[in-house]
């Protein structure tokens, strides 16, 4: 970039780097998780008035039901109400268009550690029958 990132127009970039939280190939996913890393870094007071914009790229990341997608929006999530004061607050009215797509999450590692505790109880686990 030519200009620093505190000058750039957070409501014209921000919401273009959180629609590539959607890509799986480099250099493309390197890019957009760089570019939201930085300007949440630097955000500050910009960050709160573009988050009604990034709700839509946010659920077309999640409605891919990608792990890797999943795991770094969410990771992205994480950094975003971090990044600045009211974040959070601001997210609760968009609740009932991202949390449905989550639940459907919640109980993937539950299930995994059921799955694994099958296989232990019925010796099919692999690692467990070679020790």
């Amino acid at each position: 970039f030519q200009l620093e990132i505190e000058d750039l127009d957070y409501n014209y970039f921000l919401p273009l780097f959180f629609d590539g939280l959607s890509e799986t190939t480099f250099p493309c996913e390197f890019f957009a998780r760089q570019g939201i890393h930085d300007m949440l870094e630097h955000g500050g007071n910009k960050i709160l008035p573009v988050i009604p914009q990034l709700i839509i790229p946010i659920k077309n990341a999640l409605n891919l039901r990608n792990r890797r997608v999943l795991i770094t929006t969410l990771k992205t999530l994480q950094h975003l109400v971090a990044s600045a004061d009211m974040v959070g607050e601001a997210l609760v009215p968009y609740y009932p268009q991202i949390l449905p797509i989550l639940n459907m999450y919640r109980h993937m590692n539950d299930n995994q550690n059921q799955n694994e505790q099958q296989q232990q109880r019925k010796q099919t686990n692999k690692g467990i029958v070679m020790k």
